[in-house]
């Protein structure tokens, strides 16, 4: 049964505990078959228990390597058995994905097949991503869809910049599918499928290299783009080439990028959001703005609570559009009037205060969806 959910912290109503195949609850134009189709790929979000077991005990222990990697006293013995740690810890991930793949060998080839033979053109890849979740009938998700964002999201022809928070590495993996999917179902709705931005989102280089290879090829045809998840000014050099290639595809309207600014610092839980949000995602803002008149960025606030059956809670942000006039860089939230400045583009100064703005509305964004 759906249920209203209060929130007596923030006092706000908080939209429906829906379930994940309950798109038809989204108000769009019309309510197409895929409302009655379900997709191999559910299989994703059957994860054996053995399987999570040894990812939360991969993860457990790359934290501990990571700690232990920060202290100033290593030694040369030391940081070898520190590697040769982390070494076994990827193996443990990489023998919990050939448990998925074994447990549901079925589904698995049946969506190796179906990925194989589309392209990501294709109105039918954005109609296989509306159908995920239809098959879960047992899962939840608290969403704030009375809004009416993901609608005004599909009527745009523009591609959008989502930000999420990252407190979770094994449980945040399925949020990207589970919005993506109601998404692109009131794409399908609006009669999109064939001109719609096609969902792309970053993940660490290290995720994709631990699993097998057609698991892999399902991956990327997801949408899944590895680059080095730390985006320091050490690294950024790594990611040239991938992100070139999204920034290309962004400009041209033909893809939604997803991102969780926290990347691999979502590891420091004695850390606040603010000390682990890193200035990437504000310097591809800032190289589309070069090229583009605009670039409309939403927010997506993760949290977990232990309603059963619950994947998670997403609050939907208001989106926040940024433009570039006369040399500054502006934004203007919907539901504002006023258009504000951030500063000149190119100086770091301006490139903080577009970190620290996306910051704040992703926090205030995490705030609104814990449910007590």
């Amino acid at each position: 049964m759906l249920q209203n959910i209060h929130n007596r912290n923030t006092q706000i109503s908080f939209g429906l505990r829906l379930k994940l195949s309950d798109k038809g609850l989204l108000n769009l134009p019309q309510k197409t078959d895929i409302l009655y189709s379900a997709s191999p790929m559910d299989f994703f979000y059957k994860e054996p228990k053995s399987k999570k077991k040894l990812d939360d005990l991969s993860i457990k222990i790359k934290n501990r390597i990571r700690k232990e990697q920060g202290k100033p006293d290593n030694s040369e013995i030391k940081n070898k058995l520190l590697r040769k740690s982390f070494n076994a810890a990827n193996k443990l991930r990489s023998f919990a994905s050939k448990i998925l793949v074994l447990e549901h060998f079925r589904s698995f080839y049946n969506s190796f097949r179906l990925i194989k033979k589309m392209t990501p053109d294709s109105p039918q890849y954005i109609e296989e991503w509306a159908k995920m979740g239809n098959s879960i009938h047992n899962r939840f998700i608290d969403m704030n869809i009375e809004d009416g964002k993901i609608e005004k999201i599909a009527q745009s022809n523009d591609s959008h910049i989502f930000i999420l928070n990252h407190d979770n590495p094994e449980k945040d993996k399925f949020i990207y599918p589970i919005f993506n999917s109601f998404l692109n179902y009131a794409y399908t709705a609006y009669g999109k499928q064939n001109d719609c931005p096609r969902p792309n989102i970053l993940v660490s280089k290290n995720f994709i290299k631990l699993v097998n290879k057609k698991l892999r090829n399902i991956y990327r045809k997801m949408g899944l783009i590895p680059v080095d998840a730390y985006m320091t000014d050490k690294k950024i050099e790594d990611n040239v080439v991938p992100m070139k290639y999204l920034i290309a595809k962004f400009l041209h309207k033909k893809c939604n990028l997803f991102i969780f600014p926290e990347g691999n610092n979502s590891i420091y839980k004695d850390k606040t959001l603010e000390e682990k949000f890193q200035p990437g995602v504000s310097k591809i803002i800032k190289n589309i703005l070069d090229s583009k008149d605009s670039v409309k960025v939403v927010p997506l606030g993760i949290s977990y609570n232990s309603t059963n059956n619950t994947m998670a809670s997403i609050y939907i942000g208001d989106t926040i559009t940024f433009s570039k006039s006369n040399g500054e860089i502006l934004y203007v939230k919907d539901a504002a009037e006023d258009v504000v400045s951030l500063g000149k583009s190119g100086l770091k100064k301006t490139t903080d205060n577009i970190t620290k703005l996306l910051c704040s509305n992703l926090s205030n964004c995490v705030t609104l969806s814990k449910i007590e």
